[in-house]
């Protein structure tokens, strides 16, 4: 969980730094050059025609959960984080023309229609489209300045990072940072044991993720569709043939955006006992509520 305990360095090894780059152009790793190009091109919900869409990166639902497994993925610590409504003079000057190089930092503003994770990537981009980033020994070091009123600018976003865990977090949120790494982590925080289709011998390998606790077993399907495409009976008629077979010992779970399901659509799938879960309910199981079990005791009492 990203708390506000940020903390400066104490360090008495500061190195001194110009942002103007003194060797033009700037010589930069391979890993840096590569995080460069996802940035411009690659990252999701950017605007690039090479950029896909990624609601784990724009849904505000899921805000907390990407933006923290990018912090596993660049190695920093809640000290290392700091979110905050405005950079004030001492903490710009504080890195401004000197850094510890042992440690990383991200001390980021974000407007209100933004993500934490769409506020870093948008931030990053901008330092280095600018050309206000350097490099320190093994750290990107870069500001991100707004201009306000007449050439006065404010500082929007500070960084401090290893070019090599940014590239590492980049490459991940196309390929690790999935809905269905988000769903596994949800049940697993609620105790169930969650396993690929490819790792179970008990389904058939038509469903995303099977899940297990004590003697409760379950099949989950998780449906993607695109915005504002409503489900129909066709599809309907797709996911119940899909949990046909399943229903002895195993309950099936369809994990689906439930404003595209009409409500003759909902009736059908519920009536033929389908646990449905919408993002509201995978972030309950994120913070350890076993919505699986709620549910299933709640059908019981009204039945």
């Amino acid at each position: 969980m990203l708390t506000q305990m940020f903390e400066f360095e104490k360090s008495k090894n500061k190195i001194p730094y110009d942002i103007l780059h003194k060797n033009i152009p700037i010589k930069m790793s391979k890993e840096l050059i590569e995080a460069i190009e996802y940035l411009l091109w690659y990252v999701p919900d950017i605007a690039s025609i090479q950029s896909r869409e990624n609601e784990l990166v724009s849904n505000f639902l899921y805000d907390d959960f990407t933006f923290e497994e990018i912090m596993k993925y660049m190695h920093l610590r809640d000290e290392d984080v700091l979110f905050t409504e405005q950079i004030d003079f001492y903490t710009e000057n504080f890195y401004k023309y000197e850094i510890c190089p042992n440690f990383q930092k991200l001390i980021l503003t974000k407007s209100s229609d933004e993500t934490k994770t769409g506020s870093l990537l948008r931030h990053i981009r901008n330092s280095i489209a600018h050309g206000y980033f350097t490099i320190v020994e093994n750290l990107l070091i870069g500001f991100d300045y707004k201009f306000v009123t007449g050439k006065r600018e404010e500082c929007k976003a500070i960084f401090k990072i290893k070019p090599s865990n940014l590239l590492y977090a980049l490459k991940n949120l196309d390929t690790e940072l999935t809905e269905e790494r988000l769903v596994k982590t949800a049940l697993e925080t609620c105790g169930y044991e969650v396993k690929y289709y490819e790792d179970n011998n008990e389904l058939y390998d038509k469903f995303d993720l099977f899940a297990r606790r004590a003697d409760r077993k379950y099949a989950v399907e998780i449906k993607k569709y695109k915005k504002k495409k409503y489900i129909n009976e066709r599809d309907v008629r797709y996911i119940l043939e899909l949990f046909k077979d399943v229903y002895k010992n195993v309950q099936p779970v369809l994990v689906i955006n439930t404003s595209l399901l009409t409500e003759k659509a909902k009736q059908e799938l519920l009536k033929r006992s389908i646990i449905i879960l919408d993002v509201k309910n995978i972030k309950k199981l994120l913070s350890g509520r076993d919505m699986l079990f709620e549910i299933e005791r709640d059908r019981k009492y009204k039945n």
